[in-house]
């Protein structure tokens, strides 16, 4: 799919599907990767001729901000699909099963269920063996029998993360240097790092971190200690969502030590993950400032704050309301008949100053719709 404006795609697909035209897309490539779909500023109005069909999504009341962003995009493109359309929330798995049953009751004709590792596939199959129509949006669903899954991208992404971060180091006029990683558990992105940056970057390294302080002052500190030890990184990226502010903290903090007490001596050699290759001696001019480009991922209300105040320069986003709408407009397309891709992904896209607008309209609505702070 394009990066077209949501309203646009949907009206597209409602004009195909009502008058007939509607191409049916073959089943020799089961697996189709679509791009974000693009907010609109204000609320589409609903369209005419609605489908009579009710049509359901199952998920979790537990007050993610990414939740409620999967619940908007359901029931947003479910109006402008003009379908009835009604959350169940449930926690837990019998509570699951319980909305399965009563969305039969209901008479819904499809259901989107949230199945976060795996924990709901007991409901999902239940949903299957009922008959509906069931699409699991943004997570890997293993369960024999559903009509589609709509997975959100997890490692792709990693690609364009890395280079957003090379372009900007490149802008800063840096001709080596290293990128690191910080998060809870780093292994698979780390790798996917440095393969990446070979293959385009390869004046530039790649180094891991992983918390392990419980307090957020500790975790703080050990990667402050970090940075001021290892002033050849010159990029980051914050793979949690939570660790952004931890991250721009322990930077202004290595920033300060170094002000304050000068470069640890003697001159260490650079930190890499076990079982990588010796790294080559940084450039003297590297260590003489900590200046890091940080990257971070999703956008939350502190990561925004971050954001705005410059000290992150790119936030990749979480696809909730891009995989739940996704989703929503292939429960269109079976009840009406057509075929669709087993298997679908979403792109993860990286705001910047000049893109963060249509997210954030997206997240405003959010809020407004569930009255949240």
């Amino acid at each position: 799919m394009h990066k077209k404006a949501i309203v646009w795609v949907l009206t597209v697909l409602l004009l195909l599907v009502h008058t007939g035209c509607a191409q049916k897309e073959t089943t020799s490539t089961p697996v189709e990767t679509t791009a974000a779909i693009s907010a609109e500023p204000s609320p589409s109005p609903i369209l005419e001729n609605s489908v009579p069909h009710l049509i359901g999504f199952i998920i979790a009341g537990d007050g993610a901000i990414g939740t409620y962003m999967a619940m908007y995009g359901f029931l947003h493109t479910a109006e402008i699909l003009g379908y009835p359309a009604k959350l169940y929330r449930a926690t837990g798995i019998e509570n699951a099963k319980k909305a399965v049953s009563e969305a039969v009751a209901d008479g819904c004709k499809g259901l989107l269920v949230f199945d976060p590792s795996g924990i709901n596939d007991e409901a999902v199959r239940l949903a299957v063996q009922s008959g509906l129509h069931v699409v699991v949006p943004y997570h890997t669903c293993s369960v024999e029998g559903i009509d589609a899954n709509i997975v959100a991208d997890t490692s792709e992404y990693v690609e364009e993360v890395a280079r957003g971060l090379s372009v900007r180091m490149i802008e800063r006029s840096l001709k080596s240097g290293r990128i690191l990683v910080y998060g809870s558990n780093t292994a698979a992105i780390y790798e996917e790092f440095v393969q990446d940056i070979a293959a385009y970057y390869p004046q530039f390294g790649v180094a891991a971190f992983d918390r392990t302080a419980q307090s957020e002052q500790g975790a703080i500190d050990e990667l402050a200690q970090f940075l001021l030890y290892n002033r050849d990184i010159k990029g980051m990226y914050v793979a949690d969502s939570d660790l952004a502010s931890i991250a721009v903290s322990a930077r202004s903090k290595a920033r300060s030590l170094l002000k304050a007490n000068g470069a640890p001596s003697p001159t260490p050699v650079p930190s890499l993950a076990p079982g990588t290759t010796a790294a080559p001696t940084p450039n003297p001019s590297l260590l003489s400032d900590i200046i890091i480009t940080v990257f971070a991922s999703g956008l939350s209300d502190e990561n925004y704050a971050l954001f705005n105040g410059s000290d992150i320069y790119g936030l990749c986003i979480e696809p909730y309301y891009e995989t739940a709408a996704q989703a929503t407009m292939t429960l269109d397309k079976l009840i009406n008949g057509d075929t669709v891709p087993s298997v679908s992904r979403v792109n993860r896209p990286i705001a910047y100053a000049d893109t963060i607008d249509k997210y954030l309209a997206i997240q405003k609505q959010v809020k407004e719709l569930f009255g949240l702070s």
